[in-house]
């Protein structure tokens, strides 16, 4: 009989990217109205601190090379700019989960706002649009802290929801 857990991380990581692509629909389609001049609504950020607060490596860092793939094909960016960001997103919250805990809501919102500026600094750079950094980047940055925990809220109801099904007989 095979381990299920390695079953169980598979599924993590497509339902991780099924979020990711949905998410990606409504931002580029539906997104204009929760559009505040240069800054939006992003769920991808939280998404992706949510996923590297549960699932430490090597399996998890699959799900976020997968989203950046995914992004990549929905942007102009330069290519392998979502990929590294992603992924430097994913390693940087394994790296601070193995120095600290981050368990209280106040903290998962300080990391969300503290890799949210990263990865925005990172893509103005590659779209040379550097100048959109202050204050642009930084209020972008400080939205993804504050509405972090609905979306870590939404993703855990969301993999609640898909996983309960899996314990009905």
């Amino acid at each position: 009989m095979m381990n299920p857990e390695p079953v169980k991380t598979y599924k993590k990581a497509l339902l991780v990217i099924c979020l990711g692509y949905i998410l990606l629909l409504i931002e580029t389609t539906l997104g204009l109205p929760f559009h505040f001049g240069h800054i939006q609504l992003d769920g991808l950020v939280p998404l992706i601190a949510w996923y590297g607060i549960q699932h430490p490596l090597p399996g998890g860092i699959l799900a976020v090379l997968g989203l950046g793939i995914l992004s990549e094909q929905m942007s102009a960016m330069p290519y392998g700019l979502y990929i590294l960001v992603y992924a430097g997103e994913y390693l940087m919250i394994r790296y601070i989960l193995n120095q600290i805990v981050c368990a209280a809501a106040w903290q998962q919102m300080m990391l969300v706002s503290f890799l949210s500026i990263e990865i925005v600094a990172v893509l103005l750079i590659g779209s040379g649009a550097t100048e959109l950094l202050w204050p642009w980047g930084f209020a972008q940055a400080l939205l993804n802290g504050i509405i972090a925990p609905l979306w870590f809220f939404v993703f855990d109801k969301a993999n609640w929801f898909i996983f309960s099904q899996d314990m009905r007989p």
